[in-house]
């Protein structure tokens, strides 16, 4: 199963995922980053009262080339 990082970036700061997940496909990846920004932008809210909905996902493949851009707003859609 390939090895997928959801690294997240917060304007110029990338936030790097240090373990990655084994995901079946990038669909699937795509799929967990909704997820992971849903619950991202739940803990931005409760601990700062910001909704956290600049950031973005960068999902990157096992040798370091990213695959995908997730925008946070998309978890809101």
């Amino acid at each position: 199963m390939p090895l997928f990082f959801l690294h997240v970036r917060d304007g110029a700061s990338l936030i790097r995922d240090p373990d990655g997940s084994c995901i079946p496909a990038i669909v699937s990846a795509k799929t967990e980053t909704i997820y992971s920004a849903r619950a991202l932008m739940s803990q931005s809210i409760i601990a700062d009262g910001r909704f956290g909905i600049h950031r973005r996902f960068e999902i990157f493949d096992h040798e370091g080339s990213t695959v995908a851009v997730v925008p946070s707003c998309q978890a809101v859609t």
